[in-house]
């Protein structure tokens, strides 16, 4: 491979200065770069990633730079055309961006080299049942989360599984969560780290009030439904679904969220050399 695009987080590299250091140094290997997207906000402030019509045919792999969430909208965008990306980390932990920008000249030599492999990331397809009708369909490759917005008033909710009643809740909300999405949202909630290829969905309450609040695996292949549910005090609560953290979607009482394994996988390079053990236990110090 050394045909490549790049996806840079305007924000976090205003000037290009990293982008240029990383055309730079492939140009310098040898590859070729077809373009660069950078990422900018719409008139009503919500960030505009990427599409798929901006990515040239002969496109061989995607670099994204920026931090995790750039790279997870990145990855959703383009999701359709097959092509495998690799993070540069401008963020905190990187656990997606593993490459560091301060290393590019060496990491990438060894992506050029073919000293890397393909992980293929399974993703949920979730969906606001209100009523009769589908209100609303997203994929999400971290996590589709319901909480509270505005307001202190907790949320009551039941979990259906497979379309057998699991538990009600009281609760923040909760995080239906990927293997991918294991060190994010989920992990701050008390959740467990797994393989980002491990094929299981995590549900993680937050702030539940009761004694059930442990985060439950599932199989990949359950199909997690959550029922909001209600009570008198709640009249000026907002109570909201967010997909990967954007796409805040307002419910009300009886909604359905029901998120299932997505059809899609996302394609990410790794460096051979690099374990998630490894990965993980250098996060952790």
């Amino acid at each position: 491979m050394n045909k490549f695009l790049l996806v840079t987080n305007s924000v976090k590299d205003p000037d290009s200065k990293y982008s240029e250091k990383i055309i730079s140094s492939l140009e310098g290997m040898g590859a070729k770069c077809l373009g660069i997207i950078l990422t900018r906000q719409d008139e009503a402030g919500n960030y505009i990633y990427a599409s798929p019509e901006q990515v040239p045919q002969e496109t061989e792999f995607i670099i994204v730079l920026g931090g995790d969430g750039t790279f997870i909208h990145v990855a959703k965008d383009l999701i359709d055309l097959d092509i495998p990306l690799i993070g540069v980390n401008l963020g905190t932990l990187g656990y997606l961006t593993e490459i560091d920008v301060n290393n590019v000249d060496a990491d990438f030599k060894k992506v050029l080299e073919g000293n890397c492999h393909i992980e293929k990331r399974m993703l949920l397809d979730g969906r606001i049942i209100r009523g009769d009708d589908v209100i609303y369909h997203d994929i999400a490759l971290n996590d589709i989360v319901i909480n509270r917005s505005q307001t202190m008033s907790i949320i009551d909710f039941e979990v259906v599984v497979n379309g057998t009643f699991l538990n009600r809740y009281s609760a923040d909300g909760i995080i239906i969560a990927t293997p991918t999405g294991s060190t994010g949202y989920n992990l701050s909630a008390g959740g467990p780290i797994v393989h980002p290829t491990a094929d299981i969905v995590l549900a993680t309450p937050i702030c539940a009030h009761t004694l059930n609040s442990r985060s439950i695996a599932f199989s990949a292949d359950a199909q997690i439904d959550i029922v909001i549910k209600g009570r008198f005090s709640e009249k000026n609560q907002t109570k909201i679904v967010s997909f990967d953290g954007a796409s805040e979607i307002a419910l009300e009482n009886e909604d359905v969220i029901s998120s299932v394994k997505s059809e899609k996988y996302a394609k990410i390079l790794r460096l051979n050399d690099i374990s998630f053990v490894e990965n993980i236990g250098k996060k952790m110090r």
